[in-house]
């Protein structure tokens, strides 16, 4: 009997705030409903981890109601030419991913307001307590190997979601990023990711808006990184 040939597909996976979103919405969104500052300034200084961070901001949330949220994500400024991306990346039945760090509560209404609800998200989920009105995050990506800037894993999602011989590409711009270039076979890199990118000799292209990202794939084709692919055929047969 013959073995099934999977055939190797592109995927993209795809960073959410400061990436789609012009401004770290995130952030953002913590800004206006939680005790940012404060706890944020903590977070950087390395007083918490970043799941601490998540579980004692949200704990601080004050949500009046839910139009309040899609007030919120109806100002979330997104990047005037992702969907020209995303109709990019359709025509060449490439697949895209959303990796973030971030929180449902607010990515899936900005992304509902573009139309891009069909997209495959994977994110942290924000819930709240229904005796005490407490708000809560569950984080479904938790990994305790990883050691990236981060409470769910990107890298565990990137090859959880693809196969070893799968041409895959990555965009991003922070440290919660860092983690999954290192197994992307194309890498766009703005902010603290490119630095880290310079820093550990990560080949990767620079970008500012997703015009710039499209005119490279227009331009290039993926290749194959080969430092990339034995570091997922590694991972995947050490698990």
């Amino acid at each position: 009997m013959n073995e099934e040939v999977i055939k190797p597909v592109t995927r993209i996976f795809c960073d959410f705030d400061g990436t789609i979103t012009r401004k770290d919405s995130g952030d953002e969104f913590f800004r206006v409903f939680g005790q940012f500052d404060q706890l944020h300034s903590a977070l950087i200084q390395g007083r918490y981890t970043v799941v601490e961070y998540y579980k004692q901001i949200c704990s601080t949330l004050q949500i009046s109601s839910q139009e309040a949220v899609q007030s919120f994500s109806d100002n979330c400024e997104i990047d005037a030419y992702f969907t020209q991306f995303l109709e990019y990346i359709q025509s060449k039945n490439w697949t895209c991913t959303i990796v973030s760090d971030g929180f449902d509560a607010y990515i899936k209404p900005i992304l509902n307001r573009i139309e891009c609800n069909d997209l495959h998200i994977s994110c942290n989920a924000l819930k709240q307590d229904q005796y005490s009105g407490n708000w809560f995050p569950i984080f479904p990506n938790a990994d305790e190997r990883c050691k990236c800037f981060c409470a769910s894993c990107k890298m565990k999602v990137v090859l959880g979601t693809s196969h070893p011989d799968d041409m895959i590409i990555y965009i991003g711009d922070g440290l919660s990023d860092t983690c999954p270039v290192h197994v992307a076979d194309m890498v766009f890199a703005k902010g603290s990711l490119a630095s880290y990118c310079n820093q550990h000799g990560i080949v990767h292209h620079n970008w500012n808006s997703f015009f710039d990202i499209v005119s490279v794939l227009k331009k290039r084709s993926p290749v194959s990184r080969d430092i990339a692919r034995k570091e997922r055929k590694k991972i995947f047969i050490a698990e």
